[in-house]
């Protein structure tokens, strides 16, 4: 925190930059006639006054030394006055000659006077003139003035006059808004202009709005300065106010001190401040544009060290020091650069609200001096003017001074409590402070966790408060809460001047000062100006057009519409009035709306619409009313999907209806128009609805989604399923393909929905209708068991022998024979015989084994003689061309076998040499087997 103790005579702070502290000093200068005066500079390149002792020979001295002559200038006779200063020829003008001009509305010896410190060149040397143009001063008042001319850093008096000015013509006047650059053609940002607009010509329709977007370009300063110098002058809309919005113009400006005998800055004497009240100095410009370093600088001499001609090339600005401003100006300088427009747009809503009644302050005052006792103050206020009754003060047993750098918990409880509850139109503040803090421990987290902040002005007397260049900087966060629309605040550290150790905040309550002027219906602004308070580096924040006693004049009550007012079936428009309303009533035909209470109203049937709303106090009705009109519309189409194996069809009904052809779209998007009823669909899962026309009205029909359900396979046959069948699965009709899915295997596409399988598989598919693919249904598994091995038959003397021990059927001509399981199969007859093995559910069947009569029937295999001793004669069915011919014993054994690779032409001979007994003989080919029992006796 940047705060030293004083150090100067009734100084009740002061800081390491006495810039502010000089410039209060000076404002507080007091110039008799016959006076002498000394000056010097300090190390930041300001000007000091001070009075000599009077002297005889000091009060010989001519009464004046030089005639003060004014004229009004044409175009601005209220605030502009050309001053003509001629010299005799007692004063020298030689190099170390300057002047200061000083003039005031009081001739109270107290009251504050702006100065003007004036170089020598300035002076005509031939008619001895010099012409000084001093604008922002205030209509039909009077002005006091004091020239005293200077050799070195002594001074004389030279001169008294004054002047009255004349009355504000009823002319347009000019309001230039400067935004940064980033806010142009922004909507949001229009808006709120055109509202804060309307509401400032309300109150005074004389205003004229002009917006001017500026870039963070250096260079662009000083054409924003040439600018504002152009519409000053300008005949139609002179410029009165300027409004800086955002971050661009604020601006360095420098100060460079030199030593007249070279003309190079004296070491140590370059300093900087941070404003932008050098835009408001177009007739005495003290800081002059330089247009090669892109920055506004000052030039001056030190005084001490000049010498009779010592400046053989004067560089000074001509102007050495101003402390009025030409036109007044506010700012709106956001606290933090990524909220910069949500910071404005916040303000302008606030304000927008007061200017319509919505928000209202208690006509009282806080004072909120941290060193000096005002405690008598608040009474005084009362008495001097009478707007504000029951004053506060803050409540401590004591003040401490301002040497005193410690805390007062009780002087901030109290500050807190009264700001967080009350309602005041002013708080005065004057301590310790810097960017984020000021006395005693307020921060920029206390004033934003107050509950509220009802309190329309601040000022704060305090050091580097309104620095802006500073993240959170205290004064931007007050302006920033609650309903506060005005500050007053300094960028760099400063310093006050007191009288007799007395608070200096009654100071600016008395006649011709700011609060004086703001309490009699004058702007915020213009206040300030008024009051010759205005210095470099103090920023006013807020709007530049605040009054307090601006009347509260209603808005028209305006009915706006979003859409068109002629409404098709299903259709709506809303409409709507402005938020400055409250209490607000709609009405169709004349009826009041129930539950229509809002700024919006949504419409969707035909009738005249009215409002009734309240704003400053009255009922306001609507000046005309909104018609909306019913147009016949065509009937609701409606969307049928018709599913074909190689695509979807989506068809309009009812069919004919429509003739102004149809807008398709998906999910919402548009995505086709035809003249036909009917349209593939492209996008499997999305939402289609499509829109007719008749009369200039549409209907939207209700949506429908496309989609291929996830299939489901089945399964024709068992399953699991044994080994060499086949197991059929099944897809879904009706599509145009399918893709036969198996893991770890290739897929196969097909336009058949039914597939064979044969091993085992985890199979899937996915369908597709034309191009349109759909979801993969679910994999399932196809097993398939191994079948028994497959058995054989052998004759036996009490039948046939399966080969397997268990699980056997006999069959019969393909029937199964009844209880007909076990291994052995007594007595067989002739037939066809087979022995089925089952497993698991798998079986395998044998070969057939045929028994045929003794004497076969033609065409069969025929055996003869049978029964012999050993010779058989076997003669070939026609239907074997080749075969085995196998004979074998009860037990299985082969006794005889030969193979033909060709059928005999005749009867083949069979000779056994066994034992009697029952034989078989078996023909087989190809899997056919005939058999034959044979007898040995």
């Amino acid at each position: 925190m940047a705060t030293l103790p004083s150090n100067r005579r009734r100084m009740s702070y002061a800081a390491k930059s006495a810039l502010l502290c000089i410039a209060i000093l000076l404002n507080s200068s007091t110039f008799l006639l016959g006076q002498s005066y000394s000056t010097r500079l300090d190390t930041n390149g300001f000007y000091h006054i001070q009075k000599t002792a009077r002297t005889a020979s000091t009060a010989a001295r001519k009464a004046q030394y030089a005639v003060m002559s004014f004229t009004a200038d044409p175009k601005r006779p209220a605030d502009l006055v050309r001053l003509t200063i001629t010299m005799d020829q007692s004063i020298k003008l030689d190099n170390g000659l300057w002047f200061t001009l000083s003039y005031k509305t009081s001739t109270d010896l107290r009251a504050p006077s702006n100065e003007i410190y004036i170089a020598n060149k300035m002076v005509d040397r031939i008619s001895r003139r010099m012409e000084i143009p001093i604008g922002g001063l205030q209509d039909n008042t009077t002005y006091y003035f004091t020239l005293i001319f200077w050799n070195g850093c002594g001074g004389e008096q030279a001169a008294q006059a004054q002047y009255k000015t004349g009355i504000t013509p009823k002319n347009p006047k000019k309001v230039l808004l400067v935004l940064d650059k980033q806010y142009e053609n922004d909507p949001q940002m229009e808006q709120a202009l055109a509202v804060y607009k309307a509401d400032a010509n309300r109150a005074d329709p004389n205003l004229v709005f002009e917006s001017y977007y500026l870039s963070a370009e250096p260079a662009e300063k000083g054409k924003l300065y040439e600018a504002i110098k152009a519409r000053y002058n300008a005949a139609d809309a002179p410029l009165h106010y300027l409004f800086f919005i955002g971050r661009n113009a604020n601006v360095y400006v420098r100060s460079d001190v030199m030593d007249p005998k070279t003309n190079q800055v004296l070491p140590g004497r370059q300093t900087q401040s941070f404003c932008v009240s050098v835009y408001a100095k177009i007739n005495l410009q003290d800081f002059p544009f330089d247009a090669g370093q892109n920055t506004f600088v000052n030039r001056r001499y030190d005084c001490q060290l000049y010498e009779a001609n010592s400046l053989p090339n004067d560089l000074s600005s001509g102007i050495y020091q101003s402390s009025g401003i030409d036109v007044s100006y506010g700012s709106l300088v956001p606290t933090r650069t990524e909220e910069e427009k949500d910071y404005i747009l916040r303000y302008f809503e606030k304000l927008h609200r007061y200017k319509t009644g919505q928000i209202t302050f208690d006509k009282r005052v806080l004072l909120a001096d941290t060193q000096l006792n005002d405690g008598t103050y608040p009474k005084k206020i009362e008495q001097l003017i009478g707007r504000w009754k029951n004053n506060d003060t803050i409540n401590v047993p004591q003040k401490f001074g301002g040497n005193y750098h410690g805390p007062d918990p009780i002087w901030q409880a109290d500050y807190l409590r009264k700001l967080g509850s009350n309602s005041y139109e002013i708080a005065y503040y004057t301590g310790h402070g810097s960017p984020g803090l000021h006395y005693f421990g307020i921060t920029p987290d206390e004033i934003t966790n107050l509950p509220q902040l009802k309190t329309l002005l601040f000022d704060f007397a305090s050091c580097s408060v309104g620095d802006v260049n500073a993240r959170d900087y205290l004064a931007g966060v007050y302006l920033n809460k609650g309903n506060t629309l005005f500050i007053s605040a300094y960028s760099t550290p400063i310093g006050l001047f007191s009288y007799n150790n007395e608070s200096p905040l009654l100071a600016k309550f008395q006649e011709t000062q700011p609060f004086h002027f703001f309490a009699n219906g004058s702007y915020s602004s213009d206040s300030y100006r008024y009051g010759a308070s205005t210095n470099l580096v103090q920023y006013y924040l807020g709007d530049p057009l605040l009054s307090l006693t601006t009347a509260c004049v209603p808005e028209p009550l305006v009915i706006s519409s979003v859409g068109s007012l002629s409404l098709c079936p299903g259709d709506t428009t809303t409409l709507s009035v402005s938020g400055g309303f409250t209490d607000i009533r709609w009405f169709r035909n004349g009826t009041e709306i129930s539950q229509a209470n809002k700024t919006t109203l949504k419409v969707g049937q035909g009738g005249l619409y009215t409002a009734k709303a309240r704003q400053c106090g009255q009922e306001i009705t609507s000046d005309q009313g909104v018609t909306v009109t019913d147009k016949p519309g065509p009937v609701l189409p409606v969307l049928t999907v018709e599913t074909l194996p190689d695509r979807f069809r989506l068809r309009v009904t009812p069919a004919g209806a429509f003739t102004g052809g149809f807008n398709w779209f998906i999910n919402g998007a548009r995505w086709q128009e035809t003249t036909q009823d009917t349209v593939k669909a492209t996008l499997l899962g999305a939402s289609y609805t499509v829109k007719v026309f008749q009369n200039e009205c549409s209907a939207t029909s209700k949506p429908v989604t496309i989609r291929i359900d996830q299939p489901v396979l089945t399964i024709t046959g068992t399953n699991p399923a044994c080994s060499g069948d086949s197991i059929v699965v099944k897809a879904p009709e009706n599509f145009s393909s399918y893709a036969w899915l198996t893991k770890g295997g290739a897929t196969v596409v097909t336009t058949s929905n039914t597939r064979v399988y044969k091993q085992n598989a985890e199979v899937a598919v996915t369908p597709s209708r034309g191009n349109l693919e759909g979801p993969t249904s679910a994999y399932i598994a196809l097993t398939f068991k191994p079948k028994p091995p497959k058995p054989t038959i052998t004759l036996e003397s009490a039948g046939f022998r399966s080969s397997s021990a268990v699980n056997n059927q006999w069959y019969l001509n393909g029937n199964p024979l009844p209880d007909s399981t076990r291994q052995l199969l007594r007595n067989p007859g002739a037939g066809t015989y087979r022995v089925r093995v089952t497993e698991q559910g798998c079986f395998s069947d044998s070969d057939p084994m045929i028994i045929t009569a003794v004497e076969p029937a033609l065409g069969e295999l025929k055996v003869f003689p049978n029964p012999s001793n050993g010779t058989f004669w076997v003669e070939w069915p026609d239907s074997f061309r080749s075969g085995n011919l196998d004979v074998v014993d009860n037990l299985g054994r082969k006794v005889y076998s030969r193979s033909y690779s060709t059928k005999p032409a005749g009867p083949v001979p069979v000779r056994l040499k066994t034992a009697p007994g029952l034989y078989l003989l078996q023909l087989s080919t190809d899997g056919q087997t005939k058999t034959v029992k044979l007898l040995v006796e």
